[in-house]
């Protein structure tokens, strides 16, 4: 039985890792002059995803970018650290707060 939290502990790194690069190389680049990003990756991303906000963003989709870059993103590498080394309790609770906020607040602003 105890190689089952451990799975999913390592489960829960991986997912905050891989918001790593992702908030850094496509959901920030919104916030960015366009010199400063690779500008193809951003219109791949929007034409993709359906997502043509990132690329013209109003000013109250760049106040939850901003949530992003300076709640969330600080966050993942310590939820990284702390699922790593077996300390998910704290992380298990703080992080589900913060995302409920910030998708509750994004949803009901529209």
């Amino acid at each position: 039985m105890a190689a089952a939290p451990r799975c999913r502990e390592r489960l829960f790194a991986f997912y905050f890792l891989s918001h790593i690069p992702v908030t850094l190389l496509i959901d920030l680049q919104a916030l960015l002059p366009a010199g400063l990003h690779p500008r193809a990756l951003l219109q791949w991303y929007a034409a993709t995803f359906r997502d043509p906000m990132m690329l013209q963003p109003p000013e109250w989709f760049k106040a939850f970018i901003y949530c992003e870059a300076f709640l969330q993103m600080p966050f993942f590498p310590i939820a990284v650290y702390a699922f790593l080394k077996g300390w998910y309790k704290t992380s298990v609770k703080v992080c589900p707060v913060q995302h409920f906020c910030v998708t509750l607040a994004f949803c009901t602003s529209r």
